[in-house]
């Protein structure tokens, strides 16, 4: 008969220790509340990790709500404080940094945003292209078309490996949706007790972050590698510290982050202009005064293109691609307005709610392009996209992606028209609230139309397409 076999020694004498370890601590902390100093309001109890298993976002959104712009909740022992005005996040994490993050200002992402620019201009031509032939059916398109992750794939591999995507079904790719589409599943907490799933990731993870390393080094050597992130930290690798595994990994976090929020950004525009058409209207309108129909729009003319410039602020305003923006840790005890926050307490803004601050955002539930035009609110003078986060923790690949946002955008709105899918003899318009929460949050129901605006225009894209691919020819591809 099977036994149970008896425990050993050491685990029967840790498990009473664990525990009256925990009730010290649940005590302590319950009397730190109560006569420590007071530090921000927030729900009853020590630990609420249980309630941000699922829709964490909506939960942080109640608890400002309910306990105030500063609120406060545990997950275990960690204190984490919700900023949900504007203001709580100039005050404590731009005007205050230095003790709410120790990383130095960050200004190699304005620095290279200009070299960004040529790969931005070609794979942004290449995805117009790619959308007047890989249409499905009355060119219907929704989140199972692929084109525009592989657009932002293979921008981000350019810069990071000088490399193009050119296969959707690029395995890096396809690790990036896998990754993300485990972040949806409600099981993941439950499955990450499995030790195979994890350790199943890592290795795939590790086996292709290698292999671009080492395709770079090969072509360093060989004399052919265009210039690129990888090369450059290759080339001070001593300096940095790293050695090849964590070098890899460290590599791979810009473009893996860039292919979800750049392409979601987008088509959370598209779910604008089918709730907002004469915001859309607005946007044509200018787009053909400025550019015209003779050739496609670049760089250039994004000074004289203020609407487009505010419809994509607003964009990423209205809803957010990344809810809770980069978290910050205080390195020192703090004290704002009578509340305490002491030493090593996460910091989260809560980008929901500031992006509906009315304070700084009237009627902040409808999408207003115009709120960004003629402004004299130096906080919108200065606005610099929430989502990328605050002060010294603020995204460093911001500009790059703000470009990539900027010169996709306004090529599918000089090339396409966008219109509603017909559904049973009436427009579909997906609701503006129904989305799917994981890495980024995106429409869960968007389906739209493209349609060329002529055939002059489709003629023009396609042909710039044409000389983008012959510039981008001496680059290797997918896998």
């Amino acid at each position: 008969m099977f036994e149970i076999p008896p425990l050993p020694n050491q685990l029967v004498l840790a498990v009473p220790f664990t525990i009256i370890i925990f009730l010290i601590r649940f005590i302590l902390q319950a009397a730190f509340r109560k006569t420590g100093p007071k530090i921000p309001p927030g729900p009853p109890g020590s630990d609420h990790a249980k309630y941000l298993q699922t829709d964490r976002w909506n939960v942080f959104k109640a608890w400002n709500e309910k306990y105030g712009n500063v609120a406060s909740f545990y997950t275990g022992p960690q204190l984490n404080v919700l900023l949900g005005t504007m203001e709580g996040a100039i005050d404590l994490l731009e005007k205050a940094g230095e003790t709410f993050s120790s990383r130095p200002d960050f200004v190699m992402g304005a620095k290279a945003s200009p070299a960004a620019k040529p790969m931005q201009d070609n794979e942004s031509a290449v995805l117009i292209k790619d959308l007047f032939e890989n249409k499905a059916e009355d060119g219907i398109l929704d989140r199972k078309h692929k084109i525009l992750r592989r657009h932002m794939a293979s921008t981000m591999f350019q810069l990071a490996y000088g490399r193009r995507v050119t296969s959707m079904e690029d395995p890096l790719v396809m690790e990036h949706d896998e990754v993300e589409e485990f972040s949806l599943t409600p099981l993941r907490k439950p499955l990450q007790w499995f030790s195979w799933e994890p350790e199943r990731r890592r290795d795939t993870n590790t086996r292709l972050y290698m292999t671009v390393l080492n395709d770079v080094k090969k072509r360093m050597e060989e004399g052919t590698q265009v210039p690129c992130t990888t090369q450059w930290a290759l080339e001070r690798q001593k300096e940095l510290g790293f050695d090849d595994l964590e070098l890899s990994y460290a590599l791979s976090s810009p473009w893996a982050a860039g292919i979800g929020t750049v392409s979601t950004a987008i088509e959370i525009a598209i779910l604008a202009i089918l709730h907002y058409p004469e915001a859309y209207a607005k946007v044509n309108e200018e787009m053909d005064r400025v550019v015209g129909r003779d050739r496609m729009p670049t760089f250039e003319d994004q000074k004289n293109l203020p609407y487009l410039e505010a419809f994509i602020k607003e964009t990423m305003r209205w809803r957010l691609v990344t809810p809770t923006v980069i978290a910050h840790s205080s390195i020192q005890d703090y004290t704002y307005k009578g509340m305490f926050i002491p030493k090593d307490t996460a910091i989260y803004p809560n980008g929901t709610m500031m992006m509906r601050d009315p304070a700084v955002f009237p009627d902040g539930n409808a999408f207003k392009p115009e709120r960004f035009l003629n402004v004299t609110d130096p906080r919108l003078q200065t606005y610099k996209f929430g989502v990328f986060g605050f002060g010294r923790r603020i995204c460093p690949g911001m500009y790059v992606a703000l470009q990539s946002l900027y010169i996709a955008m306004a090529r599918m709105l000089w090339a396409f028209e966008v219109l509603p899918v017909i559904e049973n003899g009436k427009p579909y318009i997906p609701d503006a609230d129904d989305f799917s929460y994981g890495l980024v949050s995106y429409p869960a129901a968007l389906k739209y139309r493209l349609v060329a605006r002529s055939e002059k225009h489709k003629e023009i894209a396609m042909r710039e397409a044409e000389l983008a691919e012959e510039r981008m020819a001496g680059l290797p591809g997918s896998y």
